[in-house]
């Protein structure tokens, strides 16, 4: 259940292992699955994007069916069902819970008609939360705990999301990684309870290795990316705790900060590098190098 990266990885990689027995996509939203991220970076910006991972022939020629604007509002793992909104209920043989997550709104803007939630800089006040907000169906004021007013003609709130699981609740099911305590259960992607773009990718896909029975994937060492003020920022590895090297571009904003602890390499952390930059780094990782030493 759901049609965001996770569930969109997992059905790519069965077929690609040759897995040919029907897959089923149902997801709240109306669309084909699409990548967030854009949304709030070249979207926002008003960048022409088009978000969607594949094309709605993919999943034809893939045999996968679309079940769009199908919200899961309960499990049944007894009967190996998921009920949907309206009532109908799907069986499956094996189900994978990748429902995302949800947007936490703040109290004192709920009910106004000119508040949603999207990642942005917009309106941002550092050092002083929101006491409350003033306006009848539409924001008109913040008042800030500092005392400052702030007039609106909208508020975008971006206060974190937690996972989509309400419509497990009755179900009894806990969701640690992709394997549940539930047979043929699994889940991925935020509903496990975090973890960024990459990691409900490899979780997606390592969904699919397990329903046909294959070993996992070799592990992939930690990694996230990030647009920020039009610089890509990309790690791999883990740099707490570490030294770093850091080579600059003479000119521009770009650097490579190359990480080492206990005589290794633990972390690479790049700014507006290359793919084939991105690869190499991984390379550095996978198996962990040791330093050469000079002589005394």
């Amino acid at each position: 259940m759901g049609g965001g990266l996770a569930a969109q990885r997992c059905c790519e990689t069965l077929r690609a292992l040759g897995h040919a027995g029907p897959i089923t996509i149902a997801g709240a939203e109306g669309s084909e699955p699409y990548d967030r991220p854009p949304l709030s970076k070249e979207g926002l910006a008003g960048a022409a994007t088009e978000p969607r991972f594949r094309p709605r022939s993919w999943y034809a020629e893939h045999d996968v069916q679309l079940r769009l604007g199908a919200a899961a509002v309960r499990l049944r793992p007894g009967a190996r069902t998921v009920e949907l909104a309206g009532g109908e209920r799907l069986r499956y043989d094996d189900l994978l819970v990748a429902t995302g997550s949800r947007p936490v709104m703040l109290p004192a803007l709920a009910g106004f008609a000119n508040v949603q939630a999207l990642r942005t800089r917009a309106q941002m006040r550092l050092g002083a939360a929101l006491e409350s907000a003033r306006g009848a169906d539409r924001v008109q004021e913040l008042v800030l705990t500092d005392g400052s007013r702030i007039a609106t003609d909208h508020v975008v709130v971006a206060v974190g999301v937690r996972p989509a699981t309400e419509w497990l609740d009755a179900s009894g099911l806990e969701l640690r990684g992709i394997h549940t305590a539930l047979p043929h259960v699994y889940a991925a992607g935020d509903v496990t309870g975090g973890g960024h773009w990459e990691a409900a990718a490899r979780q997606g896909a390592g969904v699919a290795r397990a329903l046909l029975g294959l070993d996992p994937a070799p592990p992939a060492p930690p990694s996230f990316w990030s647009d920020q003020l039009g610089l890509r920022l990309q790690c791999v590895g883990e740099p707490a705790g570490a030294h770093a090297t850091i080579a600059a571009d003479a000119e521009g904003r770009g650097f490579e900060a190359v990480y080492h602890r206990d005589g290794r390499v633990s972390a690479v952390l790049l700014a507006d590098r290359t793919p084939a930059d991105l690869r190499a780094a991984r390379r550095l990782l996978t198996p962990e190098p040791k330093l050469e030493r000079s002589a005394a």
